[in-house]
C-alpha cells in the first residue's frame, strides 16, 4: 500500500518501517490498519511552534506520529482512541519512536470529552473520523475496522461537537471525509461554528471523481474559502503521482 514501508510480522501484529527509517509503527495485522488518507491529512495540516494539537479517533497513533516527526516545536499532542486496544497499541508506537515527551494517548469516548479535558484547550484538532453511515454499504464484520469507518460508536456531529469544546477561538480544524459527503461536511462544519477556510479534493486519477475531501476550518471564522488544486494519487501509468510521493519521503505538502 505505501511505497518506502518495509513491514514485519510479530504475533499478529505489523511493525512497518516508514520514511528510510525514520518512523515504526506497529498495527494489528487483522483489524483496524491505517490507510492512506492518514498520511494524506497529516500532510494536509500545518502547525506552528508551541501549539497543543489532539486527534479525535487516533488509532494506533499515525497521524500524532506523522505530526511529530515533522513539525518541530510542538508543545503536545493528545490522541484520543475509544477502543482500549487501539489505544494500547499507540502507546507502544509513541514509546517505540521516542516521543513520550510530546504525545499522550488517552483511551476516551469523544462523546463524554468533557469529562477527560478542558474547554479551549487546544489550537489545532485534527480527525479522520468514522465517515460512513450505518445505513450506507455493508459493515465490516471486525467490530474494530466497524467502530473506525462507519458511524456505530461516534458520528460526524459527535466529532465537531467535541472539536468545537476542544478548540481555542480561531483555532484550527483539520478533516478528511467521503467526496460525496462534502454538502453534509460544510453544513455541519457551520453548524458548530467551524468555518471552512481551506478545501482540496482528493482524487486516485485525473478525470476521475473525487474520492475524499480534504478540509481545514477556523472555529468562529468568517466566510471566505480557499479551494486548492485536486491533488491526484496515481499518474496514467499507475505510479504515485510526483505530490505523493514527497509526502512519504517526509516532505510537507500544504
Amino acid at each position: 500500500m505505501i511505497q518506502d514501508m518495509a513491514s514485519a510480522n510479530i504475533d499478529n501484529e505489523t511493525v512497518d518501517v516508514l520514511f528510510n527509517g525514520k518512523l515504526r509503527v506497529r498495527q494489528p495485522l487483522h483489524g483496524y490498519r491505517f490507510s492512506i488518507v492518514s498520511i494524506l491529512l497529516a500532510a494536509f495540516t500545518w502547525l506552528k511552534k508551541k501549539e497543543r494539537i489532539a486527534d479525535l479517533g487516533t488509532g494506533v497513533g499515525i497521524i500524532p506520529l506523522l505530526l511529530a516527526m515533522r513539525n518541530e516545536g510542538i508543545e503536545q499532542i493528545v490522541g484520543i482512541e475509544l477502543q482500549e486496544k487501539l489505544a494500547g497499541v499507540a502507546l507502544q508506537n509513541v514509546s517505540m519512536n521516542g516521543l513520550d515527551d510530546i504525545i499522550r494517548v488517552y483511551n476516551e469516548d469523544i462523546r463524554s470529552i468533557n469529562g477527560a479535558l478542558l474547554p479551549a484547550e487546544f489550537d489545532v484538532v485534527v480527525s479522520n473520523p468514522p465517515y460512513y453511515r450505518v445505513s450506507s454499504g455493508r459493515i465490516n464484520p471486525s467490530l474494530q475496522k466497524a467502530i473506525a469507518r462507519h458511524e456505530v460508536s461516534c458520528t460526524l456531529d459527535d466529532v465537531l461537537r467535541a472539536t468545537s469544546y476542544l478548540l481555542k477561538e480561531s483555532g484550527r480544524f483539520f478533516i478528511v471525509f467521503p467526496a460525496s459527503r462534502t454538502i453534509t461536511l460544510l453544513h455541519r462544519l457551520r453548524s458548530f461554528a467551524l468555518e471552512p477556510k481551506r478545501l482540496r479534493w482528493v482524487h486516485s486519477y485525473q478525470g476521475e471523481q473525487a474520492k475524499f475531501i480534504l478540509a481545514e476550518a477556523h472555529k468562529g471564522g468568517k466566510e471566505e474559502v480557499e479551494v486548492l488544486p485536486p491533488l491526484m494519487l496515481y499518474t496514467q501509468s499507475g505510479k504515485y503521482s510526483p505530490e505523493i510521493e514527497k509526502i512519504y519521503s517526509g516532505a510537507i505538502i500544504h
